[in-house]
């Protein structure tokens, strides 16, 4: 498996899966340049993407939405709330909790999220030999997310800020409470209030005793990733 982070953080959200040679973009809150660059230099294109999944609507997971689904011929999936509220007719709905085969050999879960978006999901993603979590916008992680979880062996997770970075950074008083509320985001990566050291540091404190690898994956501009 291969996943190439196009970009994460609040000014964009956009990553490509590879698994055995089927390729699914998940997010497009990116620019068509953006991506384009992205996909070549890791030695990708257009044509190589064989399905998209949106996670929700908030502009940083959907604003290069509608430019780079002209240049994409991919089937799109996405909930059905999004897809009524991206009025996007090309779009496939996808049931909550049900695996749906979207493409041969290849199945995803929609997974509901707690964010503050109708219809957010996270996605769990399988094949014959390999099982994958996708979660972004996290205010909590109930038990029942953590069900629809069991089995994946690799999870990608979105761990947005550092709660003192927040309370004492920049950002106006309601935004800060919407970060840190329940239909926020998972406290400790955004560029304002966050530094990718404690975001590891947090995630190997939450994970200690656990047989795991952590990753930090870059902002922006990053490199293919292998992963066994």
């Amino acid at each position: 498996m291969k996943i190439l982070p196009i970009a994460s953080g609040s000014t964009g959200n956009s990553m490509l899966l590879d698994l055995d040679g089927r390729r699914l973009l998940i997010d497009l809150g990116v620019s068509a340049s953006i991506l384009k660059q992205a996909l070549t230099e890791n030695g990708y294109g257009f044509d190589a993407i064989d399905a998209v999944l949106i996670t929700h609507t908030h502009s940083d997971h959907v604003k290069g939405l509608a430019v780079c689904m002209k240049r994409i011929a991919a089937p799109i999936f996405m909930s059905g709330s999004s897809r009524d509220r991206l009025m996007m007719e090309r779009a496939k709905p996808l049931l909550y909790s049900a695996r749906t085969e979207i493409l041969p050999g290849l199945w995803v879960t929609a997974i509901p999220t707690s964010h503050d978006c109708p219809g957010s999901v996270g996605f769990k993603i399988e094949t014959e030999d390999v099982c994958v979590g996708y979660l972004t916008d996290l205010g909590c992680i109930p038990e029942s997310t953590m069900d629809l979880l069991y089995g994946a062996g690799c999870i990608v997770i979105e761990s947005n800020h550092d709660e003192e970075m927040l309370r004492y950074g920049s950002y106006p008083a309601y935004l800060k409470r919407r970060i840190l509320s329940d239909q926020g985001h998972l406290s400790n990566v955004s560029q304002e209030n966050n530094r990718p050291e404690l975001a590891l540091d947090s995630a190997v404190k939450a994970t200690a005793g656990m047989d795991v690898s952590i990753s930090v994956l870059p902002v922006y501009g990053g490199r293919i990733m292998e992963i066994d």
